[in-house]
């Protein structure tokens, strides 16, 4: 894993499933794969966007509508190429703890310069993970369930993960308390990825039968744009940070419809996502600088300036736009090379020696 510059960890590399000796061997020196930077590259855009609509996505019927589609999917497929790019997480026996460190470390200093910006810094709110620096907490703990992915056959593994999943609905726990119910709830989607291998991944990417998930997905569209009701009953579901309640049979059904419309999206996207090289690939190899720094401006934009509070950005039409320009100007300064290194060498420090 020498590529520590993306937010799902990992060169877009050729790599094999885990646990093949001969995948860990040649994923060493092979050449990146531009279709997976893509993915991400795709991917980080749209964890920009959704992070500037959220102060106001309620009051902006256009970015309401924006703000379902966009959460459907995007943390899931993330979460998917996160695993499908943690092979070396627990390699020959050996857990790679320095990396795990490093997004604990990251994790926590993210957290606390979040908080700081919006002044509710305190050491009870340090634990609790509900915003966007959960995921560097969360691959910390995905990376310490590797151990027991690589020792189960990957029905197994999967069939493992997803009841955690369902049985996590249950627990009722402190909102974000140390990202634990947001890690079990995309739990299987890293699993699913952690199992596969990249050139499985690419030989489904080139299926024309995915068009019918292209065609689903534009019907999960038309829905919600037609009702915005339409995703109410199961939305509370996606992230996984609410318990089922007192019917748990609902609350099962719902997650379930979650996983099943995330797959769709995900599939659809894979099948229109381009394969060449372009800025995209860029974007995609610098996600986790993005990552940290456009929601830290986000941050700054809501509670130290009077952004959020025109009428304009409220206004649909014009609302929609504003925010999708802010987002394209935020990922542009975000993916600066100047922010690469210093992000690459916190991600490779030996914190210890192993």
């Amino acid at each position: 894993m020498t590529d520590a510059s993306s937010c799902t960890d990992g060169a877009a590399r050729r790599v094999q499933p885990a646990g093949s000796a001969a995948g860990a061997n040649r994923s060493t020196g092979a050449a990146r794969i531009a279709l997976f930077d893509n993915i991400k590259g795709v991917l980080i855009i749209l964890v920009v966007a959704r992070h500037f609509m959220h102060p106001v996505h309620n009051d902006n019927p256009a970015l309401s509508c924006a703000f379902d589609l966009i959460y459907l999917f995007h943390m899931p497929l993330f979460v998917f190429v996160s695993g499908l790019f943690a092979k070396g997480a627990y390699r020959d026996g050996r857990l790679n703890v320095n990396r795990i460190i490093s997004f604990i470390v990251l994790g926590v200093a993210y957290q606390a310069l979040l908080l700081a910006i919006t002044g509710i810094l305190t050491p009870a709110r340090m634990l609790m993970f509900t915003s966007a620096p959960w995921y560097l907490l969360g691959m910390a703990w995905w990376y310490l369930a590797t151990p027991m992915l690589a020792r189960l056959k990957p029905w197994r593994g999967i069939a493992l993960s997803c009841t955690l999943a369902f049985a996590w609905g249950c627990v009722d726990i402190p909102d974000g308390l140390l990202g634990i119910s947001r890690t079990f709830a995309f739990l299987p989607y890293f699993a699913l990825g952690y199992y596969c291998s990249t050139s499985l991944v690419e030989r489904v990417a080139g299926r024309r039968e995915l068009w019918l998930c292209v065609g689903a997905a534009a019907v999960l569209a038309v829905l919600r744009i037609a009702n915005e009701h339409a995703f109410d009953w199961f939305f509370p579901m996606v992230y996984g940070d609410n318990p089922y309640g007192s019917d748990i049979l609902l609350g099962i059904a719902g997650k379930l419809v979650t996983m099943v419309i995330a797959l769709v999206c995900s599939l659809a996207l894979l099948r229109v996502i381009p394969r060449n090289a372009s800025w995209l690939t860029v974007l995609g190899k610098r996600t986790l600088q993005v990552y940290v720094l456009h929601r830290l401006i986000r941050a700054w934009l809501t509670f130290h300036t009077g952004f959020y509070d025109l009428p304009i950005v409220l206004e649909p039409a014009a609302g929609l736009g504003i925010i999708c320009v802010i987002s394209a100007v935020v990922v542009g300064l975000c993916t600066l090379r100047c922010f690469e290194a210093p992000v690459n060498k916190l991600m490779r420090f030996r914190w210890i020696r192993v």
